[in-house]
Formats: C-alpha cells, sequence, structure tokens
C-alpha cells in the first residue's frame, strides 16, 4: 500500500470514486440527494412538516401542549402538584416524611436505628463485630490473614507480588 502511495497511485477502492470525481460525476450514494436539492424537492421526512408550517399548523406533538398554553392551562402532569400546592398542601410523594417530622416522629426507615440507640444497643451489623472484639477474637475476614502472618506465611495477594521480587523481577 505504501508503494502504491509512493508511487502516486490510489488504492483500488478510491480508483472508481476519484475517476467519477474528476470526470464532474458524483457517487451514486450523493446521487438521489442532490437530483432532490437540484429540482427543489426536499426528502421525505422533511416535506411533511415543511407542509403544515407553510399552512400555518404545528406537527401533532406540538399541538397539544401549544393549544393548554394559549388556553392558559397546564400540561396534565402539573396539574396535580401545582393545584396542590396552590392550596397549600404537599404533592403525596412528600406527605408522609413531612407530618411525620412535623409531629416529631422519624421517618420508619429511622425509627428501628433509633429505637436501637435510645435502648443502649448497637445496630445489628455492629453487634457481632463488636462480641468478637470484646471476646478477644478478631472477625472472620481477619483470621485468615492473621494465622498465615502468625505462620510465617503471607496472603495469597501478595504471594504473585513476593514470587516476582524475589528472583530479581519488578512487578508488572
Amino acid at each position: 500500500m505504501l508503494e502504491k502511495l509512493r508511487a502516486w497511485e490510489t488504492p483500488c477502492w478510491r480508483n472508481s470514486m476519484l475517476e467519477k470525481i474528476c470526470a464532474g460525476e458524483t457517487p451514486f450514494w450523493r446521487n438521489s440527494v442532490l437530483e432532490k436539492l437540484r429540482v427543489g424537492a426536499t426528502s421525505c421526512w422533511r416535506n411533511f412538516v415543511f407542509e403544515k408550517l407553510r399552512a400555518g399548523e404545528t406537527p401533532r406533538w406540538r399541538n397539544s401542549a401549544l393549544e393548554k398554553h394559549r388556553a392558559g392551562e397546564t400540561p396534565r402532569f402539573r396539574n396535580s402538584a401545582l393545584e396542590k400546592l396552590r392550596a397549600g398542601e404537599t404533592p403525596l410523594w412528600r406527605n408522609s416524611a413531612l407530618e411525620k417530622l412535623r409531629a416529631g416522629e422519624t421517618p420508619r426507615w429511622r425509627n428501628s436505628a433509633l429505637e436501637e440507640l435510645r435502648v443502649g444497643e448497637t445496630l445489628r451489623w455492629r453487634n457481632c463485630v463488636l462480641e468478637k472484639l470484646r471476646g478477644g477474637e478478631t472477625p472472620r475476614w481477619r483470621n485468615f490473614v492473621l494465622e498465615k502472618l502468625r505462620a510465617g506465611e503471607t496472603p495469597c495477594w501478595r504471594n504473585s507480588v513476593l514470587e516476582k521480587i524475589r528472583p530479581g523481577e519488578t512487578p508488572c
């Protein structure tokens, strides 16, 4: 390929296109679009929209929103929230948490944790670790590593690195 380019030749896949361009022709994938533009026609998906705009109409996807806006209405998805806010209420998705906080309560997802802390207990996920530490034990994920270190071994995730370093290699 480089030899052809150095000899000022073009690869075969370019030849046919270059010959057409030099002869003033365009490749076939451009012809259909160019012919339509020369005649003054636009592509199919544009014709429909342009005809409507020239006639003063708007495309379907705009009609419903514009008609409501001109009539002073709000779209459906806004109505319920706006009406509630104007009336001084909060939308449903806010009510439960706000009502509980105003009444001095906490939302459900907080209750269980707060009750445990008020009683002086620790959360469930902490209990097993604290009990083990108070009893002089170490959690499971530490036992394996500590046993290996006491026995003079290295944890498996270090072995591969240490093996590479020992013979004089550097880790990748």
